[in-house]
């Protein structure tokens, strides 16, 4: 449902406002162009102020006050400024046909800002109805609104700037400077809106509480959205049992730990609503839970202690009841018993198959929308079109080869990346790290925020930037802020895409590829986290050391890392990293200490990289038999060792062949079976031969691996290394 509840005058701001000086406040200092009354959208002033559909028509308010027009100038002005909004001419003449009707019939109104959104949106129908006989549909009715909302939520916080940031009911980082926020946030486009919040005494009273806690820094801005969410569950309670005052009961703490868990089964039975196209409901989850109730317990600790200052803030004595007991009422042992340290679910694992799968459908993503390409659902080849969304598809690769969070890609500045010290790009080979990412960490204070990456990424980055120059008309020295810039209402290029919009578009992507993993459930794009769980459990796999691994992802404890990491025997058993091999020919490379540790570190398991296979021997064991691989239940290849592997096994046909000739020469009988020579190479044999059949099986595009296909070959399998049931797989 559409809120029009926009408050005129925010609690301490004026009853008599002098729109006439407040409005010559806002033109002060604005381009003569913004003081109408005509605006032409043609001219290069105005260049981005209206929208491309509206560009020819030319927007008169000559029928306005004065205090209105300056209003509108205003506006015009702030959309140019911002970049954040465009006008669209021909809504815009409605309005200003439509205020000319509503101050002839109420000449006490001289400004937009005199009557709510909701009657000026009857008196836009009346207009609309009296000029075509007829009630506009809901899309035209929406537009309108949209207009007038856009200027109207800033122009009323323009006018009370002189009321306290925290008193309005709307919170926005955009409408307000003097909210607290950092340099970055991730939901800096993100409103808050308290309106709906009763009883008032609750509203007002959350909202001086969250100021004390973002003001001395024990909140930030993307936390706020979870507390009004949980104090609009605690208003429902208190409408329930008819609660209308702070105290909540009659100050005994008995009755306010019977009201505490009573709240705790309130909780339990609470269902969440859908709306829209969101696929969540039922109960809520014991995690959402504990934190509603720490918000409510955390918020009547602080309330108890700033009892005195939140009475006279608020002009609201009823706080000064609040006692010791309010701050006890909740307990530990209310809330939902969980662990620790969550354990790591395999699900949130995606595997090889699958993750090929992704990379090879997400060009789709990027793909033009007047373009198709073919691809098989269902063994079937089928036509889809592209997404046109190149931006996202590029900060999802970077998630899947960096294991980073979605807001610390789409935050990135746009020139992330910074030489390595000492090290020579040109010397690194295929796959080797040649640069530090930096990112965007707003989660985790203090926690790292660069990590090495190799060429594929740097190459995504590049052609980000080509593409954000391209489409901002960048001259090639020009930069803007993100290296993900919003694409809508961004003129500047000073918004990045938000979270929610990027798993939006990744939802929808995965929809319309409708693409299935084993199981035949859907792989959806937008659960982007399972990325960095994926690289986490594929580093520890590899061998990496935790501490390593726990700088990677930017974590400050082990624990946190052991939650992403699904070291489980079969994942272990399955998966293998091949990192990137490191120069060691004795050169002395001037870079970091934590650069190198980095590069040496997350490359330790290279020695398992054998000329013709890999070593699958957990990391913490070691091998003494270098010479015993082929036929070691370890010991895994694929199709592009097989040229090694006949090679091999001719060379040591043709070494055995050589060996038993000058046996024979040299002692006059042929060398025995039974020779421990050549018994090993007997079994070497056996075992490449065993290999080769397994790997000829395979189609000659398989990127599959073959383990222990050798094994067989060992002495004493002879019997049955020819089983059709004992082959190497």
């Amino acid at each position: 449902m559409t809120d029009h509840r926009i408050p005129l005058i925010p609690s301490g701001g004026s009853t008599t406002p002098d729109r006439s000086a407040q409005s010559a406040a806002l033109v002060d200092g604005l381009d003569p162009v913004f003081a109408g009354p005509l605006f032409d959208g043609r001219d290069p002033k105005l260049t981005g102020v209206f929208m491309r559909g509206s560009r020819q028509v030319r927007l008169d308010i000559s029928a306005l006050p004065l205090v209105m027009r300056r209003e509108v100038g205003w506006w015009l002005a702030t959309c140019a400024r911002t970049g954040e909004r465009q006008a669209h001419a021909s809504e815009w003449n409605r309005w200003a046909v439509t205020a000319a009707d509503v101050i002839a019939r109420h000449p006490h109104v001289a400004s937009f800002a005199d009557r709510p959104l909701a009657e000026w949106m009857t008196a836009w129908a009346r207009r609309f109805h009296a000029d075509r006989g007829r009630m506009p549909a809901p899309g035209h009715r929406l537009r309108a609104e949209h207009a007038l909302r856009g200027m109207l939520e800033r122009l009323l916080r323009q006018y009370a700037s002189e009321v306290d940031w925290w008193r309005h009911d709307i919170w926005s980082l955009r409408l307000d400077l003097r909210i607290p926020r950092r340099e970055h946030e991730p939901r800096a486009n993100t409103a808050v809106r308290w309106g709906d919040i009763t009883p008032v005494w609750l509203r007002e009273g959350t909202k001086f509480y969250l100021r004390l806690q973002m003001e001395s820094g024990q909140l930030t801005w993307s936390t706020v959205m979870q507390h009004r969410v949980n104090t609009a569950r605690f208003a429902a309670f208190t409408a329930e049992r008819g609660i209308d005052h702070p105290a909540l009961a009659d100050g005994s703490e008995r009755s306010l730990r019977a009201l505490a868990l009573d709240f705790g089964t309130f909780l339990h039975h609470w269902q969440r609503e859908t709306s829209g196209r969101s696929e969540v409901g039922g109960s809520l989850q014991p995690r959402t839970i504990n934190k509603n109730l720490q918000t409510i317990d955390l918020f009547y600790r602080v309330m108890t202690d700033c009892r005195t200052e939140a009475a006279e803030a608020l002009d609201d004595s009823r706080w000064l009841a609040l006692t010791d007991s309010h701050a006890r009422m909740f307990r530990s042992g209310d809330r939902p018993r969980q662990r620790e340290v969550r354990e790591a679910d395999e699900r949130n694992y995606i595997n090889d198959t699958d993750l090929s799968s992704m990379l090879t459908h997400i060009e789709l993503l990027g793909l033009p929308t007047e373009q198709t390409r073919t691809v098989v659902r269902d063994a079937r080849q089928v036509e889809l079109a592209g997404l046109g969304h190149p931006a996202v598809m590029r900060a999802w690769l970077i998630q899947a080869m960096t294991g980073r969070r979605a807001s610390e890609v789409l935050m990135m500045d746009f020139e992330p990346l910074s030489d390595i010290p000492g090290l020579d790009t040109a010397a690194v080979p295929e796959g080797g790290m040649v640069a530090r990412l930096r990112y965007q960490q707003t989660k985790i204070d203090a926690a790292p925020n660069t990590i090495l990456v190799g060429r594929d990424v740097v190459e995504i980055v590049r052609e980000q930037q080509a593409w954000v120059r391209e489409h901002w008309h960048l001259g090639a020295a020009d930069t803007i802020r993100y290296l993900f810039p919003k694409t809508t209402g961004n003129r500047h290029g000073t918004k990045s895409w938000e979270t929610s919009n990027y798993n939006r578009v990744l939802k929808d992507f995965s929809r319309h590829l409708d693409l299935r993993d084993s199981r035949g459930e859907l792989l959806l794009y937008s659960r982007s986290h399972r990325l960095r769980h994926t690289k986490a459990t594929t580093l520890i796999n590899a061998g990496a050391p935790i501490h390593v691994v726990q700088r990677y992802l930017g974590h400050l404890s082990p624990e946190m890392t052991m939650r992403y990491a699904a070291t489980l025997a079969s994942t272990a058993e399955r998966e293998f990293l091949a990192l990137a091999k490191v120069g060691r020919d004795g050169r002395e490379l001037g870079m970091d200490r934590r650069d190198m540790l980095d590069l040496v570190q997350l490359d330790r398991r290279t020695d398992r990289i054998l000329p013709n296979g890999y070593c699958l021997l957990p990391p913490t064991r070691s091998c003494d038999k270098g010479n015993a691989c082929h036929g070691c239940d370890h010991f895994a290849t694929d199709r592009t060792f097989l040229p090694d592997i006949q090679r091999q096994l001719a060379e040591t046909e043709s070494l055995v062949a050589s060996r038993q000739a000058r046996h024979a020469d040299r002692y006059g009988e042929p060398m025995s079976a039974a020779n421990v020579w050549l018994e090993q190479r007997n079994a070497e044999i056996r075992s490449m031969q065993l290999e080769i059949i397994a790997l000829e099986a395979q189609p000659a595009d398989s990127t599959a691996v073959v383990r222990g296909a050798g094994v067989l070959g060992r002495t004493g399998y002879q019997n049955t290394a020819n089983s059709p049931d004992h082959k190497g797989t």
